[in-house]
């Protein structure tokens, strides 16, 4: 390779490093936490108009604590297939991941919820084939007593999600964060969407 071949390629990858939609994750082809965060930012300003989403795929650590790894790129990469295909059937949407687990979905206000639970249902329907007869018939993998005496039963491979649709009086950088602390709450409590407001 010359100099001047080499200049080229300089040329190029500067090209790709100004636009992060030319870096998509590798193991799902999303764009990646880069692209994302340029999104919100791109996004913010209109939230009412539009709705951002944080998406987890809950109870995933208890689901590789119990039957390994042996399906776990294979987990992602349908969540994001799923995510990707629901995105693409509305105008304006966008998906990306942002973490091994998370990812955030923009959509219209009045659309995005209603293409988290047709995500969710597609989601559950799926991750069927990964587990036991006997815990798809419980519909849970765990099931234990706490340190008070509470009954604990840890439930299948779904998504969670907490959503922000309109403006909110928090930064544009603990949006992530936050909406993060909201999808682990949510996975706790057993629901399928909190709301940022």
């Amino acid at each position: 390779m010359g100099l001047r071949e080499a200049k080229k390629y300089i040329k190029e990858l500067h090209k790709k490093q100004s636009n992060p939609f030319l870096w998509p994750d590798y193991l799902t082809g999303l764009p990646d936490r880069a692209a994302v965060l340029h999104k919100i930012e791109d996004f913010f300003p209109r939230l009412g108009k539009y709705a951002i989403a944080y998406i987890r795929i809950a109870n995933i650590e208890p689901y590789l604590l119990k039957y390994g790894y042996d399906h776990h790129a294979e987990i992602i990469q349908w969540a994001a297939a799923i995510l990707k295909t629901i995105a693409s059937e509305i105008r304006g949407s966008f998906v990306g991941k942002v973490a091994t687990h998370e990812f955030v979905f923009i959509a219209p206000s009045k659309k995005i919820q209603e293409a988290i639970k047709k995500a969710n249902s597609l989601f559950k329907k799926k991750s069927n084939q990964w587990y036991s007869e006997n815990d798809r018939e419980r519909g849970f993998i765990l099931n234990f007593e706490n340190d008070h005496g509470r009954r604990i039963q840890v439930g299948l491979l779904r998504f969670v999600a907490s959503i922000v649709n309109e403006p909110v009086n928090i930064e544009r950088m603990e949006l992530i964060p936050e909406m993060q602390r909201l999808c682990r709450e949510a996975e706790r409590e057993g629901v399928l969407i909190k709301n940022l407001s």
